[in-house]
């Protein structure tokens, strides 16, 4: 029998919102970002409610990526993973009066999860048998300048009987030149079969390098309306396609394709290591 990881890209319209569920039925949720109520995604986060959240990463501390982030007591997770080097001081610089509220939970939370993650934690990620075989690597740096939160934001890298899928956040060219470096970062993104491509799209985070070395059969795209996807045709040249809905398939936008589920894990027919499906909502 086929054991299969899920992950939604939910159309939340701003921002960032995915939810992973595991073999063993543990989820790992990625980013806090917020749909309208037309597209019932309002809260992403609700549609967990009673679930097992063992794992969160919030990638970065921008509005976009955790405007749900008041949701977070609703469901709260077992572990979770953000950008440390960031203080509450720099979070907090500049945050508008209406998003305060916002910002000062994130910054409650940053200072509640402040102990090490024993080795021993049924959740921790570094034993692929607390997720069902579940491989789940990160990977981001320090080294950029601070005025910039998009750099420092968390790449997860996910893997499940070779099929490989590779999540990014807002990350720009700054901190993939520092991350392209390093040999570790190299070999896990390499020839995956999905990429969740970083800024929304856009052009300014588009890292050619970084992109050949994915290699990824299609790419998916968080977007709205307003925003400046402009190097979608960069992502679709550099993927190899799949099939979604029975159609030839290079890049998936939440825009254009509503929610994008995608499966993965064994494959049920003996001659194959790895099954991938995706579907949308649209």
């Amino acid at each position: 029998m086929a054991k299969l990881a899920t992950m939604t890209v939910w159309d939340v319209q701003l921002g960032l919102a995915i939810h992973v569920k595991a073999p063993n039925g543990k989820y790992i949720v990625i980013d806090l970002g917020t749909g309208t109520y037309e597209s019932g995604n309002s809260s992403p986060l609700r549609k967990r409610m009673f679930d097992n959240i063992a794992y969160m990463i919030i990638t970065h501390p921008h509005l976009d990526h955790i405007s749900d982030i008041l949701n977070f007591d609703i469901n709260s997770p077992k572990i979770l993973q953000r950008a440390k080097s960031l203080t509450n001081e720099e979070v907090m610089e500049g945050v508008r009066y209406c998003d305060k509220a916002k910002f000062e939970k994130y910054c409650d939370i940053n200072d509640r999860y402040n102990s090490p993650v024993r080795y021993d934690d049924e959740n921790n990620t570094e034993n692929p048998d607390n997720y069902g075989g579940l491989e789940i690597q990160t990977f981001s740096t320090s080294a950029c300048d601070h005025s910039n939160f998009n750099n420092f934001s968390i790449i997860t890298i996910f893997k499940f009987s070779e099929i490989k899928v590779v999540v990014c956040g807002d990350n720009e060219k700054d901190s993939f030149d520092v991350l392209m470096r390093r040999s570790d970062f190299k070999d896990a993104v390499r020839n995956a079969d999905v990429l969740v491509a970083p800024h929304h799209g856009r052009e300014s985070a588009y890292h050619s390098e970084f992109v050949s070395l994915v290699n990824p059969r299609i790419t998916i795209i968080s977007d709205t309306t307003k925003s400046d996807a402009s190097a979608v045709d960069k992502y679709a040249q550099k993927s190899r396609g799949w099939k979604v809905r029975g159609e030839e398939r290079k890049c998936l936008t939440t825009r254009n394709d509503g929610n994008i589920t995608v499966e993965f894990g064994e494959s049920a027919d003996p001659n194959y290591y790895g099954t991938l499906h995706i579907t949308t909502s649209k």
